[in-house]
């Protein structure tokens, strides 16, 4: 009782002191206060999840359509497509960059991973990374199928590989490429990454050992909160869902929902042409594209 009465008031400190922030940077930046104070200050991970994507769903709604511009179009935009006047909602004097962020490497060749089926039935066949690459790929690691950023994000990530490449099942196009973590049934029999397909028309692999998510700095959910890069990111993210309304859930376990993803796109030798980290500033989408002509 001594535990959860100290949790409750951490939780409480936490709020009021993101209400002063939000206030002291103006109203306008409260809700991304409230996400990054709180968040690593209440150290229920299910309730961290939970409280960030609300505020999440919370800002995009309260955005209109005039926020954003079509240039933020990933087909399209230059750069990550944020305005000005958008990244003026962000909340000031934060750091720049979230400290001690371990670079980006390529995963192994030999790494395993397993083909997702429609249905959510995996393969019991290994592929192997350099199966993926052969032809070069854009790889999408998703942190969660059921999130509504990881769609939304894996949906912006699939329009700007449509934008170069328009016939993907023509011989020695680059491949699309999901990595997921588990392939989750709910009891109602609905799989969460068959849900997750509505936003991603590419492959989709399971990678068990988590070769791709350790290749991208093996970070978590809370890491660098405190920082213009990780609420650029989510403001992002916000522009996405305010395009597109995309549905999400809090399906799968603490573990699952707080291991950071991201992208990579490999030329047909392997090499990483491009790789962002999920949560360390946004995706600039026209380097993307810029990396998938030169495979």
């Amino acid at each position: 009782e001594r535990r959860r009465t100290h949790s409750r008031w951490r939780l409480a400190l936490s709020v009021l002191v993101a209400v002063a922030v939000g206030i002291w940077n103006t109203p306008e930046r409260l809700p991304f206060a409230v996400g990054l104070v709180a968040g690593p200050r209440f150290r229920s991970v299910d309730m961290v999840a939970k409280l960030r994507a609300s505020l999440v769903h919370r800002c995009a709604e309260s955005m209109s359509a005039a926020d954003f511009s079509t240039s933020d179009d990933p087909a399209v935009c230059t750069g990550d497509g944020l305005k000005a006047d958008l990244l003026r909602s962000l909340p000031a004097n934060l750091a720049q960059s979230a400290a001690n962020v371990i670079p980006v490497r390529a995963p192994l060749g030999t790494a395993v991973l397993y083909h997702v089926a429609p249905g959510g039935e995996v393969s019991t066949e290994p592929t192997t990374m350099s199966d993926l690459w052969k032809s070069g790929a854009l790889v999408v690691v998703v942190r969660r199928p059921g999130c509504v950023m990881s769609r939304e994000q894996a949906f912006a990530l699939s329009k700007a590989y449509a934008a170069v490449v328009a016939s993907p099942s023509l011989p020695g196009m680059p491949r699309l490429v999901a990595i997921v973590r588990d392939s989750v049934q709910n009891e109602d029999g609905t799989n969460e990454v068959d849900a997750f397909r509505e936003y991603f028309p590419g492959e989709i692999f399971l990678d068990p050992y988590l070769a791709t998510f350790k290749a991208l700095g093996d970070r978590q959910y809370t890491d660098g909160v405190f920082s213009q890069d990780n609420a650029r990111w989510m403001l992002q993210r916000m522009a996405g869902m305010q395009r597109r309304q995309i549905d999400g859930n809090f399906v799968g376990g603490p573990d699952i929902k707080l291991k950071f993803g991201g992208c990579f796109v490999f030329d047909r030798a392997g090499e990483v042409r491009f790789a962002h980290q999920e949560g360390v500033t946004s995706i600039d989408y026209e380097a993307v594209r810029t990396a998938l002509l030169a495979v």
